[in-house]
């Protein structure tokens, strides 16, 4: 029976992908470099390691992708300072109160620092309603590493077969999967591989397409 819901952040709660394409694209640009989104779409869900091999075969070996990283964060700092919204992806909010309302642990497992997680969930209203909140900050090896699955149903003294994740990357689901959890998958960006395919227990299109089924996801 499950008794624990964990959820993704990036692209699965909130609508950050297209924000990071457009800091990703502006950081390239002042190097005389196009991010195209092809290459970012194979970036997302990665590690930033994984991700700065790939852009480093992209773009050739002797570009600096910590200088990328520093310039797309910083765009980043100066989307979220301008008061621009970030916005929900449809039917996140709710899915997060209705199982915490349920008397479920609810809690986050994120690839993103800590820093940007606990800004992001306090600015859109639900950081109450994580128990435990995991980060990139908290572990040694990312996503689709299963450390981050792992070590939040540890912080919270359950095992995996009582989890139930939702992600919606090739990555984070591989990590949810190979932690042992009932893993949903809600793409935003990315379609799921053939191995989440196989794997999943449901993929969906939305959060909100999931109450039809929350007998089965809880059994």
């Amino acid at each position: 029976m499950i008794t624990t819901v964990i959820f993704d952040m990036d692209g699965l709660l909130l609508s950050t992908e297209p924000i990071y394409f457009e800091c990703y694209k502006k950081a390239a640009a002042e190097d005389g470099r196009e991010f195209g989104f092809e290459l970012f779409e194979m970036c997302v869900g990665m590690s930033s390691q994984d991700a700065g091999a790939l852009i480093k075969h992209h773009f050739g070996p002797d570009f600096d992708v910590q200088k990328l990283y520093a310039r797309t964060y910083a765009h980043f700092e100066d989307y979220v300072s301008s008061g621009k919204e970030i916005e929900f992806r449809p039917g996140a909010k709710e899915a997060v109160a209705y199982f915490y309302k349920r008397g479920l642990n609810v809690a986050l497992a994120s690839s993103n620092i800590r820093r940007w997680v606990d800004y992001l969930l306090e600015e859109k209203g639900i950081k109450q309603y994580f128990s435990v909140i995991t980060t990139a900050d908290d572990v040694m090896s990312p996503k689709p590493d299963p450390e981050v699955y792992l070590k939040t149903a540890k912080k919270l003294g359950v095992d995996v077969t009582a989890c139930l994740a939702f992600e919606d990357s090739i990555a984070g689901a591989t990590a949810a999967i190979t932690a042992g959890m009932r893993t949903c998958v809600v793409p935003q960006i990315k379609h799921p591989n053939t191995f989440v395919r196989q794997h999943a227990f449901k993929i969906y299109k939305s959060l909100n397409d999931i109450y039809p089924d929350m007998d089965e996801l809880l059994a």
